[in-house]
């Protein structure tokens, strides 16, 4: 069985403006089919969606049976208004709001919610961590709502110390995890909480040209001697290429994770499991 435990059905690997375009006006299912068909092709039988604002993963999930693949989605990906999530997601102002959110995404059929807590990583400025993230009180408050709904969380993380704090928070997965230090292992441990790297979103764009390949090797290595040190430890490690992303294309991106982890020496077997028996609607 291969796992994708994180990517964008939605986007194509190559384009993400253009692929965005082709569902502004409605949702485009040619395109769902090719990409479910990719993946098909090569031999992915599971596939955790990280959500989109155009309810592209919410229709995937329903074609996705045909292809043989187990498909979960969170539908979109949720967020604080001015915060990072806004190119995949929908955004709430205060708590009261984020409720809302996350009941209409259980009456879209959402198996788990999906939460920036940070923003991305700015290549073209040393990898620093985009905009403002959200705080242990704010964090741990939607983690028990979520749950109270029945819902495991995603939590979209880099930074140690903000990985501490989802960690704490009560967050069922971290994904990306850039930027971390040797102690969120031990939360890790504590919790039995999931690390969905994404390490090929970053090694994939090695030797392309449009970033400092000196910049994304530093980014790499930092979170690989932490990363290491956790999987021999104990941590569940999953494989999630945030295919969709540019130089990750549905299919192959799932591949060159599997294959980047496993030059370091890594099984994400037990972290993929786990994955598919957490994230589900409960």
């Amino acid at each position: 069985m291969k796992f994708e435990c994180h990517g964008h059905i939605i986007s194509d690997g190559v384009s993400y403006r253009d692929s965005m375009a082709r569902h502004k006006n409605g949702i485009d299912l040619s395109l769902i089919r090719n990409n479910l068909n990719l993946c098909s092709e090569h031999g992915i039988t599971f596939y955790r969606d990280g959500g989109d604002k155009f309810m592209v993963s919410a229709a995937a999930k329903k074609l996705a049976c045909e292809y043989g693949i187990d498909y979960r989605t969170p539908v979109y990906i949720i967020h604080k208004k001015g915060y990072y999530g806004q190119l995949y997601g929908r955004a709430y102002d205060d708590l009261k709001g984020y409720i809302c959110l996350v009941r209409d995404a259980k009456t879209q059929g959402a198996d788990f919610i999906k939460i920036a807590a940070t923003g991305i990583l700015d290549f073209d400025n040393d990898g620093r961590i985009t905009g403002p993230s959200l705080g242990f009180d704010e964090l741990k408050e939607m983690v028990k709502i979520a749950n109270g709904e029945g819902f495991a969380v995603m939590a979209h993380v880099n930074g140690a110390d903000n990985i501490k704090n989802a960690l704490s928070a009560g967050v069922n997965s971290i994904e990306h995890g850039f930027w971390p230090d040797m102690d969120v292992i031990d939360y890790f441990l504590q919790t039995g909480a999931i690390w969905v790297p994404t390490r090929a979103t970053v090694r994939n764009l090695i030797g392309v040209g449009r970033f400092s390949d000196k910049v994304l090797l530093r980014i790499l290595e930092a979170q690989s001697q932490v990363l290491l040190k956790a999987y021999k430890r104990g941590v569940l490690i999953a494989s999630g290429s945030d295919c969709g992303a540019f130089m990750v294309p549905q299919g192959k991106g799932t591949n060159d994770e599997y294959a980047i982890l496993s030059a370091m020496g890594i099984n994400p077997e037990r972290g993929n499991r786990a994955v598919a028996e957490i994230f589900k609607y409960v």
